[in-house]
């Protein structure tokens, strides 16, 4: 059904009835103020029911015909201006908080609503350079020498040039066939222009849907004001651009129109998470959780339920979507929040599930695979296309895109080298820097990292150390909070367990497919959130949560961490931990706080971050029975390094005694004497030769490379 559309009271009634809106809303002290401050501000910010409630009619109107009803707004907001200068030709109306029956998706974009106001809910994908934009061409007519003006139109990609030289600007009257037009580069009219690309939000898709984009063109002083990453909510006006393609005749126009934004007025997101909407009701129930002793545990099982056996990683990710408390100090050093989380597994225990999951939990997830990402996909790259006339454009990789959410990355051990170091930054500073092709900037990338890997050859080996055994640099390990070795190692009664469950899934997942024919199932026990509501219980515990610590809580991190660096002060014993695992740990404990909604970190919740710490040192950061937290930083531990520096030792003595050179039985007797074992001295061999620290100048005789 078509509607036809009302028709248009005359200007001078229009800009009557906003000079009524805006008096009566109380702006007119506001107006005189910007007619003062011009050209620094220029624009008058008017929400939509300030509209709305003195005078419907026209608050429908500018929803239906907006360029004619801003038009008559910008003659009524001059008419509030005693004397009106000049000047006051360049003040703006800028509508913001449109209704819910404006907004749109992308994707749900119809021919209906061309022409119509909208509001455009997205992430700034790409932007381009602020660059002047032509608006009122001014050219001389070669034959009469008249100057003639030629306005351009909003949005339009082509310039307009004269066809005559028109007579009712005194001109001749001569086609362009029998003159020629000079254009006035100094007595045209100019404004500012930036052409941005919204993007829909990651979390809204579901299915794999390729995210939908729109162009939105910014003038004056709404340009130079956004980054790719930002999220914010676009209100203009939907216009049509006829595609175009060169050919030999000339241009080939398409019967198909591309779509372009005019924007009227930009809102950002100041609050997080403010895109998912709560009821009262659901907000009731948030909240009679709060005081719950056991919400934490709730929270674990309702992560992935039909997983089992990974409760103490599920614990540490859990935390992990609620996030610590990100600091300022005075000195301008920022101190993150957010807690990353590595798991390193065995092929087949269930990471890329869990991923997937936690991907489709969290309020804001990414997801990617190391094997299709790039260190442009990851965060930045910087593209040169038709959407800002051929000029070089940043566009927003994962990490950007991310902001404000979580990165989800699997199979992070599948990436090259180049390309995984372009998370450093990332993971550590949380921003991305960006310099190509002249273009220099820096992005935010404030989002938690989980990331989930396999070991180096395939599966964990008993034979070597677990540090040994994860394929990643010490550079990057050390920058997550909590890494987790998952071994798949056989035990009959976890085996039986864990079979169990899984077949239990697998047939209650065939009873919803077919239910007839199946006898009566045993329920297994559900989890105590469904996924909306934890998506909607994450959501208000990081918007509304800011839980800080409490004096006992301080006092029980603070003796934990002493206590553990103590084993440290032995003779030569290794560092057992540094200032990153306790920061590590208040993170933690924060978290916890927020899972609970409450406004202070408990003893409670520092011995849950300090049981997780623990639980994850000991499986990936222990050397002979002690923690050493050189195996994550440096890739070498404590007591490696001692035998090291006695096996550089006995190669130089073996060199100066044996002629310059020595045989690898010669250098494992002497290492015997001196107490190290065979078998590590193969290891450390292999390691060094690998290194080029060593070469073999003849069969079976060796000689070190660097004294």
């Amino acid at each position: 059904m078509v509607v036809a559309s009302r028709a248009l009271p005359a200007p001078p009634e229009l800009a009557g009835r906003w000079e009524a809106v805006l008096e009566e809303g109380g702006r007119r002290p506001r107006i005189l103020e910007l007619a003062d401050r011009y050209p620094e501000e220029r624009s008058l910010e008017v929400p939509f029911g300030e509209i709305d409630g003195p005078d419907t009619p026209l608050a429908d109107l500018l929803l239906e015909r907006p360029e004619e009803v801003l038009t008559a707004g910008r003659t009524g907001l001059r008419g509030l201006i005693p004397v009106a200068g000049p000047e006051t030709e360049g003040l703006r109306l800028r509508i913001v908080g449109l209704p819910p029956t404006a907004h749109r998706l992308i994707r749900m974009i119809r021919e209906s609503d061309l022409n119509r106001f909208l509001a455009l809910d997205g992430i700034v994908r790409k932007t381009s350079e602020v660059r002047p934009q032509i608006k009122d061409a001014v050219f001389l007519c070669l034959a009469c020498g008249t100057e003639i003006h030629e306005v351009q139109e909003d949005g339009a990609i082509s310039f307009r040039e004269p066809i005559e030289c028109p007579v009712a600007q005194g001109g001749c009257g001569k086609p362009a066939s029998r003159t020629r037009f000079r254009l006035l580069p100094e007595r045209s009219t100019y404004i500012d222009a930036q052409r941005i690309e919204i993007q829909e939000n990651p979390e809204t898709l579901r299915g794999g849907a390729h995210p939908q984009g729109l162009a939105v063109l910014l003038t004056e002083d709404l340009t130079g004001r956004v980054l790719p990453g930002n999220r914010v909510v676009v209100n203009g006006v939907l216009k049509s651009q006829q595609r175009a393609t060169p050919s030999r005749t000339g241009m080939v126009r398409s019967t198909t129109f591309d779509l372009m934004v005019l924007g009227n007025s930009l809102e950002y997101k100041q609050q997080e998470y403010d895109e998912i909407a709560l009821t009262e009701e659901e907000e009731r129930l948030i909240l009679s959780f709060r005081g719950d002793p056991t919400i934490v545990d709730k929270i674990v099982l309702s992560l992935a339920p039909t997983i089992k056996g990974l409760e103490e990683e599920k614990e540490a990710i859990a935390l992990q979507l609620f996030g610590g408390v990100e600091k300022r100090h005075p000195d301008g050093i920022r101190v993150r929040g957010d807690i990353h989380v590595l798991l390193v597994g065995d092929p087949g225990v269930a990471k890329s599930q869990l991923l997937r999951n936690v991907a489709d939990i969290a309020p804001r997830g990414i997801y990617t695979s190391g094997k299709g990402a790039t260190a442009a996909g990851l965060t930045a790259a910087a593209v040169k296309d038709d959407f800002a006339g051929g000029r070089w454009t940043l566009e927003a990789g994962m990490l950007v895109l991310a902001d404000g959410g979580i990165a989800i990355v699997d199979e992070l051990d599948k990436m090259t080298p180049e390309d995984r170091s372009a998370m450093h930054e990332v993971l550590e500073q949380q921003t991305v820097s960006i310099a190509k092709a002249g273009i220099t900037a820096t992005l935010n990338a404030r989002c938690p990292v989980l990331a989930a890997a396999n070991p180096k050859w395939g599966r964990f080996t008993p034979d070597r150390t677990i540090s040994e055994q994860i394929d990643l640099p010490p550079t990057l390990l050390s920058r997550f909070d909590v890494i987790y070795s998952i071994q798949d190692h056989p035990q009959e009664e976890r085996d039986r367990f864990l079979a169990g469950q899984i077949l239990l899934s697998h047939q209650e997942g065939e009873a919803r497919e077919v239910t007839f024919g199946y006898a009566p199932l045993v329920a297994t026990a559900g989890a105590p959130f469904s996924p909306d509501l934890l998506k909607k219980y994450i959501a208000y515990a990081r918007r509304h949560v800011r839980p800080v610590l409490s004096n006992e809580a301080l006092r029980t991190l603070e003796d934990f961490y002493v206590r553990v660096r103590k084993q440290g002060e032995e003779p030569d014993a290794p560092v057992p931990i540094t200032a990153r695992q306790l920061e590590a740990l208040v993170r933690l404990s924060e978290a916890a706080a927020k899972a609970r909604l409450s406004p202070v970190v408990s003893v409670e919740d520092a011995a849950r971050a300090i049981r997780i710490v623990e639980g994850f040192l000991k499986r990936v950061s222990t050397s002979d029975g002690k923690l050493d937290i050189d195996l994550v930083s440096t890739g070498v531990s404590h007591s490696q390094r001692e035998r090291m520096e006695i096996l550089h030792g006995l190669m130089r003595s073996l060199q100066d005694a044996k002629g310059g050179t020595f045989t690898l039985e010669e250098l494992k007797a002497e290492a015997e004497r001196q107490g190290v074992a065979s078998k590590n001295v193969d290891a450390l061999f292999h390691s060094l030769r690998n290194q080029g620290e060593v070469m073999e100048t003849r069969p079976g005789r060796w000689q070190l490379v660097r004294f």
